[in-house]
């Protein structure tokens, strides 16, 4: 009897784990959309509509990061008032590099790298922590 215990609870304790697992992947998933305070995050599935289709409107800011990178992590308040700054004039958003194969497609092999998309081109491009005068400059220079 004890050990019909034992397989059940294993059982369970399986089933648990793999409905919190099933159930990250569908949150990680619902990154399509999501804006963090007014930064957008864009992914593969999001790329073309609001990066290449957005910047025939407005310039497009892309810092291209990743979680553990140091120097990601210290331009992140920069592109936040970068985004509160230029709201309405410019989309700014960020773009994992682990999470996203679209990096690859600029070539992106050093982050942090920020680009400025304008019409469908990159207009400009920035690697490691950038001042967000330099940025701001080259967002106005591309038309917002």
């Amino acid at each position: 009897m004890k050990t019909a215990g034992k397989i059940i609870a294993t059982i369970i304790v399986f089933f648990v784990a793999g409905g919190l697992i099933v159930a990250w992947s569908v949150y990680q998933k619902g990154d399509v959309e999501k804006t963090v305070g007014d930064v957008k995050i864009f992914t593969d599935d999001n790329f073309q509509e609001l990066v290449v289709e957005g910047s025939k409107v407005h310039p497009i800011l892309i810092d291209f990061y990743a979680d553990w990178c140091f120097p990601c992590k210290l331009l992140e308040p920069i592109i936040e008032q970068l985004a509160k700054d230029f709201r309405g004039k410019a989309v700014i958003g960020r773009l994992n590099t682990e999470r996203n194969m679209i990096a690859q497609r600029f070539g992106v092999n050093r982050i942090p790298a920020v680009f400025i998309i304008r019409d469908g081109e990159i207009k400009d491009a920035f690697y490691g922590v950038v001042s967000k005068e330099k940025m701001a400059k080259a967002l106005r220079d591309s038309g917002s």
